[in-house]
């Protein structure tokens, strides 16, 4: 996601490419990338929303991708339990930061520990566990206070490579509270950015990725996923890592497709000249 945007910006920004698509031909597909001049008609004002700072270097491009459904697996299965004992070894075995040894952890303790609680305490805050489609990436929904609760826990990586049923990351998500609008420096006005849908965090260890900040990808089944729960053709995620990000996604079912739309900022440019 972040190559095909850059690139994209770069040739689309530069004129090295005539009008305002681009197509990209990746390993398994073709990756349609258009810049965005001029605000659709969209639900969502984040789409076309200017750069706070005016830059004249940013660039909105939007990325065409595949879209992916989440198949989710029945509670009780042998591979529900094995996710649930999974995140509690990756979550809190040994692995808790002794600075957060609070009420705050202990809550998450009594969230996670398969050993110490009933299933029925687990159903208050795991909603579905899934996995994408060909099985690439595990698909956890919380409830927004299971997902606060991952705050200040330090990640336990090589557990969560524990289960087999997934080959590439793990995701976890919730729908984002109704107080979710983003506000700057502490404002309790809302500026102009959007209101956020759902929330999500990104771990890779089968690829070599502890958590990333921003994934793109990810957003090819958590766009449909979260479209479908609440309703809307348009959702805006925010990525919690310690960076973060906003990702929006425009959801075209009919077509298979998820447009996710980013900012580009050209920071640095300059010729390299090299001898034939």
């Amino acid at each position: 996601g972040h190559a095909t945007l850059a690139s994209a910006a770069v040739l689309l920004g530069t004129k090295q490419v005539d009008g305002n698509n681009v197509t990209f031909y990746a390993k398994n597909d073709k990756l349609q990338a258009e810049l965005i001049v001029s605000p659709p008609s969209l639900t969502s004002s984040f789409i076309a929303a200017p750069s706070s700072n005016n830059n004249s270097n940013a660039s909105r491009i939007a990325m065409d991708f595949p879209w992916k459904n989440v198949s989710l697996i029945p509670a009780g299965e042998e591979d529900y339990k094995a996710v649930l004992n999974m995140l509690s070894n990756a979550f809190f075995g040994t692995s808790i930061k002794a600075e957060v040894e609070s009420d705050l952890t202990a809550k998450f303790c009594a969230f996670f520990n398969l050993k110490d609680q009933s299933h029925a305490l687990f159903s208050q805050h795991i909603l579905g566990i899934g996995t994408t489609d060909v099985k690439e990436d595990l698909f956890i929904e919380l409830t927004e206070e299971g997902f606060d609760l991952l705050d200040g826990i330090k990640v336990d990586y090589s557990a969560l490579s524990e289960w087999l049923g997934y080959s590439r990351g793990v995701i976890i998500c919730c729908v984002a509270g109704k107080d979710s609008t983003e506000v700057e420096n502490g404002s309790k006005s809302p500026c102009n950015k959007p209101t956020v849908d759902f929330r999500s965090r990104f771990f890779g260890p089968k690829v070599g990725i502890d958590e990333d900040p921003v994934t793109g990808s990810a957003h090819c089944s958590l766009g449909p996923y979260f479209g479908t729960k609440l309703g809307k053709k348009v959702v805006v995620g925010k990525q919690e890592s310690e960076r973060g990000g906003l990702v929006e996604c425009i959801l075209k079912k009919e077509e298979g497709r998820v447009c996710i739309v980013g900012t580009a900022v050209m920071t640095v440019s300059g010729m390299l000249s090299m001898p034939i």
